[in-house]
């Protein structure tokens, strides 16, 4: 049996309507629009048979000339319905029905932008006119075949295939393949089509998704070269009708392929939406302007939008980054071919926790690399530049949020970023001149101090202690912290959000014995953080050993360890200090510790101090 029934006459389309509820086939008003059955004609090799969709939480009727026919058979689709937009609730989804030139653009675009606000669904039910919105309507109710499949098109996703696609049809594919045979010569579950565009096509290398439907266009109204007589941009053999994809859902990734009436440029005649929706296809989403959707939102997209219950929603949530406004707008409800929402754990979401702060790592690569800090002979430039290019090239959002090339170079730069930690803290133990030390002074002097704040806790010499950050006057400049006694100066000096220290140790040694220094630190994330101290070229003594390193098991995760430092017997007494120092992706914050040696014959204090954590009270 057929899963469709095309009406002519109103009347009859009335009585199909009163009578589906007993199982007949999908009632559509075609009136004189031959070319609807051709659409529907097509829709028998797509569906199967009929479905109860998922309605939306209100509808809100835009047109007030639809008949009654319709608006019955539409009424399950929402649980509640409205006539005007101050009627809808302040939650849950929404549901717009209307011919297409009652959805204008001017009308309609503040509902999109707080919905997308508020982070509610907002779904469409629209079409060229009443018979093409008929149409629509019935096909939500339909079931897509079990077998049929789910495809990606892309002209410009270089990546590899993505799990989750029966057919991925990448950047180099459409170069080399019959696209036209490809996505006119099956029946799909899903399919999106991405590539550059605007209102009339999508183009997929000589290949495009055409949006010219046989109805008649306005008297002068504007049109693409075609309308013209000029021809088509395209070679008419690579030409493939959006109304001829055999598809219940079908995604056109191209800007302004969904601009709604008053926004678009060209007559309806030549919107790909309106194709689209005049053929098979129950759900379409289109964009309603430009749109910068990229292998995110085609992952997003294949990922069955992660249960978000409206796929255009996450697929702008996606975009929020780049394009902070609704890009993609959703003609039907969730198609029949939408996958099962995941269950709770199953999506690829990266904890920041797992890796280095990018944005944080790049700053101080910035400053180590093109501040003049370092000279070009320094022996780690080379390394860090690399970082840093590979830093550039994976924040590219379409490596940043596509798994799985997120992960792989997530940890990648962590490896890297671990191992360039290890390599600073080991110059710093053997090369106390290492010109990176140099960083508070020669920062310092290129940066503008924020007002200062006072710290929870005192100075090793029990007074109290006063924080700020100062900016760098120019980009390459890193911002950093100090931490300053009035007795003893600044006592600390760190990188803006590397892993803060406290310091404990007597206050006082005697020349030929040991002073214990035990080092804690909070670390910024889960690793390794290197710990060490550098002594002053003047301080008869040794630090043993000259490094360790402890690992963290999370952000927040407070480590210790102790070190000793040896006073020669010959050490003249006198004040000194020792600076402990922890890097860790890159941050480096390093103290000043001040103690005194005492001769050999005297007696020891071991008044000991406080910490001098870099976190504002």
């Amino acid at each position: 049996m057929s899963v469709f029934a095309a009406h002519t006459e109103p009347d009859a389309y009335a009585q199909a309507v009163k009578a589906y509820g007993q199982g007949g086939p999908l009632p559509v008003w075609t009136g004189e629009r031959a070319d609807l059955l051709e659409g529907i004609a097509l829709a028998e090799q797509v569906y199967t048979g009929r479905r109860t969709p998922a309605p939306a939480d209100t509808g809100l009727v835009l047109d007030p000339e639809l008949p009654e026919a319709l608006l019955e058979l539409a009424r399950p689709l929402a649980r509640r319905w409205v006539h005007d937009a101050d009627g809808l609730p302040g939650e849950g989804s929404v549901l717009l029905l209307g011919s297409y030139a009652r959805l204008r653009g001017d009308t309609i675009q503040p509902l999109l932008d707080a919905a997308h606000t508020a982070g509610r669904a907002v779904f469409q039910l629209t079409g060229r006119d009443v018979h093409s919105l008929s149409w629509v309507v019935a096909k939500q109710y339909a079931q897509v075949a079990a077998d049929a499949e789910v495809g990606v098109v892309s002209e410009l996703d270089t990546a590899a295939p993505a799990a989750g696609a029966d057919v991925w049809c990448g950047a180099q594919d459409v170069q080399r393949l019959d696209v036209r045979d490809l996505a006119l010569g099956r029946v799909w579950r899903r399919v999106l089509f991405h590539g550059n565009g605007k209102d009339d096509q999508l183009n997929l290398g000589q290949f495009t998704l055409c949006g010219a439907s046989p109805v008649a266009a306005a008297p002068g109204a504007a049109g693409p070269k075609c309308a013209y007589g000029l021809g088509c941009t395209k070679p008419m053999d690579k030409l493939i009708p959006a109304r001829s994809v055999r598809a219940a859902e079908l995604v056109l990734a191209n800007c302004f392929s969904g601009a709604t009436a008053g926004h678009a440029m060209y007559d309806p005649k030549y919107l790909i939406l309106l194709n689209a929706l005049d053929g098979p296809a129950q759900t379409v989403l289109a964009t309603l302007t430009a749109c910068d959707g990229q292998r995110p939102e085609n992952l997003v997209w294949l990922d069955g939008a992660r249960g978000a219950g409206n796929t255009a929603s996450a697929v702008n949530e996606a975009l929020r980054d780049i394009n902070p406004y609704p890009a993609f707008t959703q003609v039907g409800l969730e198609s029949s071919g939408a996958p099962a929402a995941p269950g709770p754990g199953t999506g690829q979401e990266r904890s920041p926790a797992d890796g280095p702060d990018v944005h944080a790592l790049g700053a101080r690569l910035t400053g180590l690399l093109d501040s003049g800090l370092l000279g070009q002979d320094h022996p780690l430039r080379p390394r860090l530049r690399s970082l840093a290019d590979s830093l550039l090239h994976d924040v590219v959002r379409t490596v940043a949020l596509a798994a799985p090339e997120a992960a792989a170079s997530a940890a990648a730069i962590a490896r890297e970023t671990t191992s360039l930690d290890l390599a600073l803290a080991h110059r710093f133990a053997k090369h106390h001149d290492d010109p990176v030390l140099r960083f508070p002074t020669y920062f310092g002097e290129r940066s503008v101090a924020d007002a200062p704040y006072d710290l929870d806790v005192p100075c090793a010499c029990g007074r109290p202690l006063r924080a700020y950050r100062r900016r760098g006057r120019v980009p390459a400049i890193t911002d950093t912290v100090q931490v300053v006694c009035a007795r003893c100066g600044d006592v600390a000096n760190a990188h803006d959000g590397a892993a803060p220290l406290e310091v404990t140790a007597a206050d006082t040694v005697v020349a030929g014995s040991a002073l214990d220094v035990v080092v804690e630190t909070v670390a910024r994330r889960a690793g390794t953080v290197n710990l060490g101290i550098v002594l002053p070229v003047y301080l008869d003594a040794k630090a043993a050993p000259v490094l360790r390193r402890v690992e963290a098991a999370g952000p927040g995760d407070r480590v210790r360890t102790t070190f000793t430092l040896a006073v020669a017997p010959g050490a003249t007494p006198q004040a000194y200090y020792f600076c402990p120092y922890a890097v860790q992706d890159l941050g480096i914050s390093v103290s000043r510790v001040h103690f005194a040696v005492a001769p050999a014959t005297g007696t020891r204090t071991t008044a000991p101090t406080a910490g001098t954590e870099l976190t504002r009270a």
